[in-house]
């Protein structure tokens, strides 16, 4: 039997490497978090803590700002805190609605595959 009757392990480790790709290539369509077409829970939740922090922290400077230069502490930075924080879970809904219409795109797309 000659060397060459046996297949060579690069042979065979390239065609499982092609296999993997293929798959890989197959399932990038379908919204998996690892391959950016969807979003991981630890990044909506992060983005749903800036926005209520950045909301909050906006609305409060807004007011200790006007009420500086106003004159009339402490009524527009609670009325300021208010709106901000309004705001804030405006955007937590808005976040959420979205992220509801996105799952459930892809459970139909799945569906129709």
């Amino acid at each position: 039997m000659s060397g060459r009757d046996k297949p060579s392990p690069f042979e065979s480790l390239d065609k499982r490497l092609k296999a993997v790709r293929d798959r890989r290539r197959k399932s990038e369509g379908k919204g998996s978090p690892a391959r950016g077409g969807g979003s991981s829970g630890l990044g909506v939740g992060m983005r749903m803590a800036t926005e209520i922090v950045a909301s909050i922290g906006v609305g409060v400077a807004i007011g200790l700002f006007l009420d500086a230069q106003l004159g009339t502490k402490p009524w527009l930075m609670l009325l300021f805190l208010l709106l901000g924080t309004a705001a804030a879970f405006y955007n937590v809904v808005r976040v959420a609605k979205e992220m509801e219409r996105r799952s459930k795109e892809d459970r139909d797309k799945s569906r129709s595959e």
